[in-house]
């Protein structure tokens, strides 16, 4: 089968499913329903392939004859969700791809990342300190989650305490969804000033050090972007989402509070269940004609090869669709992804999600979700699937 076959186009799948409002942290089931590859129609009339198997997600996220440059620059007017400039790293495939990654690498790398524990760390519990002295209920993202991500990040980069907030409102609007050309076109112009501003600051900084190596601003720009708005948001819609996941089974987050060093095995698994992404996984396009399982993926077509979904996949995991803490998954699931654009800060991530869910669960052991009706609000018009609110409580010790 391919994408000009008759039963490519019937039925007319949209995707994302379910207009991609991300009222909800589960899986919509037409992940599953049509097989490990199957045809969608994107909302804006793209046709593509959608690919849920976890082998041929994988083999799609590998294989360079999958090219994100391409869909970057032949379908980005029709992937409105996926609107990244040309020079951003994700948007680009090997050699330019690797000069991009290969400059904050060392930003990365284990040694660093593990030098930053204890920072991290006493960022978790002065937040937690304060969430603690000011008594609940509290609305957990602003009052910790959010906070410690952004500490985090800013920490690694060395962003100046008097630029973060202005960081970080710029990147609200760089990932609004609603947001007009005019308005990201503003956003951008605003952050290229920043950068330059935070380099001057800091001439043997990080930011005067990318500035020094880039072949443009606009790689410069896309860099900040991608670590420092990335290196915030990502994290705070993964912890907001497996806070709640843990919460609304109350004996999952008993379970963790009892036994806190189970919590490195129970992140791979809260990573493997949470979705974070609207829309599956960036799409790729094939720049030649690839069997991909059972379907002829020609030159020319679209591809999205759905991560989360392929954390589900039955023949690869035992009880998919079970949250099951103490599950060795980490070689297996692909909430990093895999190959050539494999998250560069995922060991930053996975040590951030256990430091900050170790904290919570030894401080506030009888945590619980707070207002029933609204207490737990999404967010609509992003591209994740983000929390816009989660309102906890707890019984004082």
């Amino acid at each position: 089968m391919t994408l000009d076959d008759p039963v490519a186009h019937c039925p007319r799948r949209l995707y994302p499913f379910g207009n991609g409002n991300p009222h909800t942290s589960e899986l919509e089931p037409e992940y599953w329903s049509h097989g490990p590859i199957s045809p969608v129609v994107f909302t804006s009339g793209l046709r593509a392939w959608l690919v849920t198997g976890h082998d041929l997600v994988r083999m799609v996220l590998a294989d360079p004859r999958f090219s994100r440059e391409h869909a970057n620059r032949e379908h980005v007017a029709r992937l409105t969700l996926e609107l990244l400039p040309p020079a951003a790293i994700l948007a680009n495939d090997p050699p330019r791809h690797t000069r991009l990654r290969m400059r904050i690498a060392a930003m990365f790398a284990p040694r660093q990342v593990a030098a930053l524990e204890p920072t991290v760390a006493a960022a978790a519990e002065k937040l937690a300190t304060r969430m603690e002295a000011a008594g609940g209920p509290v609305e957990l993202i602003s009052a910790y989650i959010q906070p410690f991500a952004a500490a985090v990040v800013c920490d690694l980069f060395g962003v100046p305490d008097r630029f973060r907030e202005q960081v970080f409102t710029l990147g609200d609007a760089l990932t609004d969804r609603d947001a007009t050309a005019e308005a990201l076109a503003e956003a951008r112009a605003e952050c290229e000033e920043l950068t330059r501003e935070m380099a001057a600051t800091n001439p043997t900084g990080v930011f005067a050090m990318l500035g020094e190596s880039a072949e443009t601003d606009d790689e410069v720009v896309n860099l900040v972007i991608a670590c420092l708005i990335g290196g915030r948001g990502s994290p705070t819609i993964f912890l907001s989402s497996a806070v709640l996941t843990l919460l609304r089974d109350r004996a999952r987050y008993q379970l963790l509070a009892d036994n806190p060093g189970a919590i490195p095995v129970a992140v791979e698994e809260l990573l493997r269940m949470v979705p974070v992404g609207i829309s599956g996984g960036f799409t790729r396009v094939a720049t030649t004609d690839v069997q991909l399982g059972p379907v002829l993926v020609r030159a020319g077509d679209a591809v999205v090869p759905a991560t989360i979904a392929a954390g589900r996949d039955p023949a690869v995991f035992d009880r998919p669709d079970e949250l099951v803490l103490d599950r060795d998954g980490r070689a297996r699931h692909l909430a990093f992804g895999h190959g050539t654009h494999f998250c560069i800060g995922a060991s930053l991530a996975r040590m951030e999600a256990r430091i900050a869910l170790t904290q919570l669960v030894s401080r506030f052991p009888a945590l619980h979700l707070g207002d029933a009706e609204n207490g737990v609000v999404w967010r609509h018009g992003r591209v994740n699937r983000a929390l816009e609110r989660l309102e906890v409580a707890w019984t004082p010790r």
